[in-house]
């Protein structure tokens, strides 16, 4: 889910275990606007000046929109109950190869000989 819209936004891929909050902006209005990776105790905040024109909105996954009125203010912070998780092998070798198997993460296709 969260790999993937990442990726295909461009952004980073972060191993679960980094506790990190990254942010990938979808279709920034700005070039200069990229993924970013903060600390877990970050809370970010984001403002929609009381002097915009227009309400904005926020989507979450794609799904759940929320509209955010002029002078109101979204915070973004990492969750105090982690989601736990079931590996087959370890943490690291799971996520590995779940990148490996969905993405073809690298790997490398078998050439043909001249």
């Amino acid at each position: 889910g969260s790999t993937a819209y990442s990726m295909s936004a461009g952004g980073g891929v972060v191993h679960p275990s980094v506790p990190a909050v990254l942010v990938t902006p979808i279709c920034p209005h700005v070039l200069s606007f990229r993924s970013m990776v903060f600390p877990d105790h970050v809370v970010l905040r984001c403002y929609v000046p009381r002097d915009a024109r227009a309400d904005a909105s926020a989507a979450f996954d794609g799904k759940h929109r929320m509209v955010l009125e002029r002078g109101g203010c979204l915070e973004v912070m990492m969750s105090a109950h982690p989601v736990p998780t079931v590996n087959r092998v370890d943490h690291s070798a799971d996520w590995l190869d779940s990148l490996k198997r969905n993405f073809n993460f690298n790997t490398r296709p078998q050439q043909k000989p001249f």
